[in-house]
């Protein structure tokens, strides 16, 4: 199995610090920003089956944002 998430917020939330902490077991205090796109992935076993996590951190600039209603 294959799950793709995306990952978006706010800039300057933690969004790329989660998914380093899941896909890598790290964290830095001292990260730069994202810019555009990035994404990591984790393989899990979960009853016996193996289980693909792909994790898209988007950057959290407006101009990514849904426009307003």
């Amino acid at each position: 199995y294959v799950f793709k998430v995306v990952v978006v917020g706010d800039s300057a939330v933690g969004k790329t610090q989660l998914l380093g902490r899941f896909a890598k077991d790290e964290f830095f205090l001292d990260s730069k920003s994202t810019i555009g796109v990035e994404f990591q992935t984790r393989t899990l076993t979960l009853h016996r089956k193996q289980v693909k996590a792909q994790i898209w951190d988007t950057a959290g600039q407006e101009r990514y944002a849904r426009p307003p209603p």
